[in-house]
């Protein structure tokens, strides 16, 4: 097992202590943006846990070490929707309530995790209230979230938060720069702006291949506005990378155009590789242009979580926007 990434250190040493002084709360709500390893966090800390030799990092040896490495510690319960549901129903909440009313078979703690915890509908979230205020003893119900605010005040209050900042940059592209695949300096540099400082999320983008992808993107974009290629074909293409994932492509594009139209001063901007070619596609559009075709990404990533949606209608009705009016 790898040990909790370089900016989880402080938060991960309180629990330690805590352990040590036998003062673990019940319940943690761990938090943060996504892409900074909270559930790889809470994962480790299970194992930790429910390693029979209670020190830093898990021994790997032990039979509670290599019961989690098959997946089948009694005392350990994952808690996420099931198959293609988008919720946490409440009758996995129950059959965890009748889980927590066992004891331990190993004698040491049970530990569950629930992820993402803001996906419990109301039902569940209400049920789960009745464990979290009369919790049983030497449990720990860890709920990962990137939107604690998603969840209702009274569960929040029943736990102890153990939330993660972005870490400083340079200190995130060195650790970015040592994950495979092997990227450039300037190429993690952008990964990571585009991942908004998140490092976990900037790999998972470049296992993708998304600065190539991205850079096609943007070819196809520039011959759109100019007339030289046909909008239900970009769709198409576009959508093998993903239909909020183009979206967000396009989001971040607009807001930087925007910025260089407005400002008096080189502005910040997330796309500094490209900046050149943005500023370019800007000079020949006007404000208010910019502002409504911002608003159409906006309106299409807010009906972009609707299944029953086409999303290749989804996509199209915005790079229509783009074609050049006869």
């Amino acid at each position: 097992m790898s040990a909790p990434l370089p900016w989880q250190q402080q938060q991960w040493q309180k629990l330690l202590s805590s352990r040590a002084r036998d003062s673990l709360p019940h319940a943690l709500l761990v938090t943060g943006r996504s892409g900074l390893g909270k559930q790889r966090f809470a994962q480790q800390f299970a194992e930790v846990l429910l390693c029979s030799e209670q020190q830093a990092m898990p021994c790997g040896q032990c039979k509670g070490c290599r019961l989690i490495a098959a997946g089948t510690h009694p005392d350990l319960r994952i808690v996420a929707p099931i198959e293609d549901k988008r919720v946490i129903s409440v009758d996995q909440i129950r059959e965890l309530t009748h889980y927590l009313s066992l004891t331990a078979l190993y004698g040491g703690y049970q530990v569950v995790l629930i992820t993402p915890a803001d996906l419990m509908n109301i039902n569940a979230a209400n049920s789960l209230l009745k464990t979290l205020e009369e919790p049983p003893a030497r449990t720990l119900l860890m709920l990962v979230s990137d939107r604690p605010a998603a969840l209702s005040a009274t569960i929040r209050s029943r736990c102890q938060v153990i939330h993660f900042e972005k870490p400083p940059t340079i200190a995130a592209l060195e650790w970015l720069k040592a994950q495979p695949p092997t990227i450039s300096q300037q190429e993690a540099s952008t990964l990571l702006e585009l991942a908004d400082g998140a490092p976990l999320k900037a790999v998972e983008m470049a296992g993708k291949g998304v600065i190539g992808l991205r850079a096609e993107m943007l070819d196809d974009l520039e011959k759109l506005a100019a007339g030289r290629c046909d909008p239900i074909e970009i769709t198409k293409k576009w959508l093998k990378l993903g239909k909020k994932e183009s979206l967000y492509c396009i989001y971040g594009w607009l807001v930087d155009m925007v910025r260089m139209k407005m400002a008096h001063q080189p502005p910040y901007i997330t796309n500094t590789d490209v900046a050149t070619r943005l500023h370019k596609m800007a000079v020949n559009i006007e404000l208010s242009l910019l502002y409504k075709r911002l608003d159409q990404v906006n309106e299409a990533l807010r009906l972009a979580d609707n299944q029953s949606l086409n999303a290749e209608l989804l996509l199209e009705g915005v790079l229509v926007g783009w074609t050049p009016r006869r």
